[in-house]
């Protein structure tokens, strides 16, 4: 009995011992990454980056129970974003600090068809909150964007973004956003794909609807040619940071693999159905 009692005491302190080392990771962990909750006051917060707490306020006006149709942002009872209107269904609200103790502030309100109008990561400064990130700016190649933060890791922001783009229809990819020479800058060129079309017909490769030129490094020298009927995996984008350049990573069933331009507002259309048979576009 003793032996017993000796042993689950010692089990107990290793117990106690583990979640108390564990309690300031996590501790760390949320206050990188803090979810703020609408038509609250928060008083425990830094936003300003002088290491005082200020008084916080994010508040909207509603339409009705179902709808918002505005939105501000006030910092120690002075407005530090001007008064938004729209139709707004919901708001993601994030405080964000890095390791180097920059403070930002991500607003992704969620408008009709999911889209993200005016969603961006903010930066206070001079009296008010300065957008430094557009979390909206993928109109270059698709429509219906959305966007989610992920994670702060160190001195990087983790966005999820999702697009109906011309290219491949609804797709998912994650971009970092990293703190570089005083900004925060997209330091993500070629993320892995998620696609949503494929996984949904339950079929793994795309069917070209016209030849395509495959490319060494997104706008290199030509290494094979994607024709017309041919299959092939995309397994990634290349998107550059203004974001009207993207180019598809494509493994030939059979062939080479290479990198084929995408489609983007502006580009011409060889096909009129689209750059790949699966593809669909929702309106």
């Amino acid at each position: 009995m003793k032996t017993f009692l000796k042993n689950a005491l010692a089990a107990l302190v290793l117990l106690i011992a583990a979640m108390f080392l564990a309690a300031p990771v996590t501790a760390q962990a949320k206050a990188s990454n803090i979810k703020l909750d609408v038509n609250r006051t928060y008083k425990q917060y830094d936003f300003t980056g002088d290491q005082k707490p200020d008084k916080f306020r994010f508040s909207t006006a509603s339409y009705n129970a179902y709808a918002f149709k505005s939105y501000q942002v006030s910092l120690n009872g002075k407005k530090a974003l001007p008064e938004i209107n729209g139709n707004f269904y919901s708001f993601e609200i994030r405080r964000l600090e890095l390791n180097n103790k920059k403070i930002y502030l991500a607003i992704i309100p969620v408008t009709d068809n999911g889209d993200i109008l005016g969603a961006a990561i903010y930066q206070y400064n001079g009296g008010k909150f300065n957008r430094v990130v557009d979390l909206n700016d993928m109109f270059k190649i698709g429509y219906h964007n959305n966007a989610k933060i992920l994670k702060v890791t160190g001195n990087k922001i983790t966005v999820e973004h999702s697009v109906m783009s011309y290219a491949l229809g609804l797709i998912s990819f994650r971009l970092d956003y990293q703190y570089k020479n005083g900004k925060l800058v997209q330091a993500t060129t070629k993320p892995k794909l998620t696609d949503f079309r494929l996984k949904y017909i339950k079929k793994a490769y795309w069917t070209a609807n016209y030849a395509m030129t495959a490319l060494k490094s997104p706008g290199g020298k030509r290494v094979a040619t994607l024709k017309k009927g041919q299959k092939a995996k995309i397994d990634r984008i290349y998107l550059n940071a203004k974001h009207n350049k993207i180019y598809l990573h494509v493994k030939i069933k059979g062939g080479k693999s290479g990198w084929v331009k995408g489609w983007t507002e502006d580009s011409s259309r060889p096909s009129s159905t689209g750059m790949f048979a699966e593809v669909q576009y929702a309106g």
